[in-house]
């Protein structure tokens, strides 16, 4: 009886024994089989490069696309005025004060005769102002007389004078182009009252006023 109990305690021991091995050699297994599918699994870190590479070009390829913009602006912009150059005009309109620097003309608001620097252009309060020609923005003031003042730089000592504005949508020191939309027709001031809404509309070379019209297109 002794004898029998000792032989199944030996069994029961070589069992748990030969169970424990049997997981030991099953997890051993696993073990390889997950370190063999990591082995030969893809590499995401290889493909990184590549993705980055990918997004790298585009940016390049937008970079090179906002470059060549800014140089065909920038093209257009570098053109400069010069005694064969056509301005189009600011608005459309027909002309209420000619340019006269060497004999004076009659103003109706101030009841008075005076030379004339620029010339004044007919337009509707609220009507689009456009770049005569292309330069820079060299000034923006207002006064009295002329109300809002915006003066564009075309080089070659030309300047441009817009006035009797409202909404102008540049800034000092930024390039137009020419056809550019730069605000609007304001009311007159108490000083053209009687003359009505227009585009204060000069041009200057080197200081001195010439006749817009001799520059306009026809």
């Amino acid at each position: 009886m002794v004898l029998t109990g000792a032989l199944v305690v030996v069994l029961g021991i070589s069992g748990v024994a030969g169970y424990r091995s049997g997981m030991k050699d099953k997890a051993a297994a696993e073990n390889a089989a997950e370190f063999s599918q990591a082995e030969n699994a893809p590499e995401v870190l290889d493909e990184t490069p590549a993705v980055a590479a990918g997004n790298t070009s585009d940016i390049e390829n937008a970079v090179a696309e906002s470059i060549a913009a800014a140089e065909a602006a920038n093209a257009t912009v570098a053109e400069t005025f010069g005694d064969d150059a056509k301005m189009v005009w600011p608005v459309e309109g027909e002309i209420l004060k000619e340019f006269s620097s060497d004999k004076t003309i009659y103003f109706e608001t101030l009841d008075q005769y005076k030379c004339n620097p620029v010339i004044l252009i007919k337009a509707d309060v609220n009507q689009e102002v456009v770049a005569a020609f292309g330069g820079t923005v060299e000034s923006i003031t207002e006064d009295s007389v002329n109300g809002m003042v915006l003066t564009v730089d075309m080089g070659n000592g030309y300047k441009a004078i817009y006035g009797q504005m409202k909404d102008i949508n540049v800034k000092e020191g930024e390039a137009v182009v020419k056809g550019q939309a730069i605000g609007n027709v304001a009311q007159p001031t108490k000083y053209y009252t009687e003359e009505g809404s227009h585009l204060y509309f000069g041009l200057t070379k080197d200081e001195t006023p010439v006749n817009p019209q001799d520059y306009l297109e026809k």
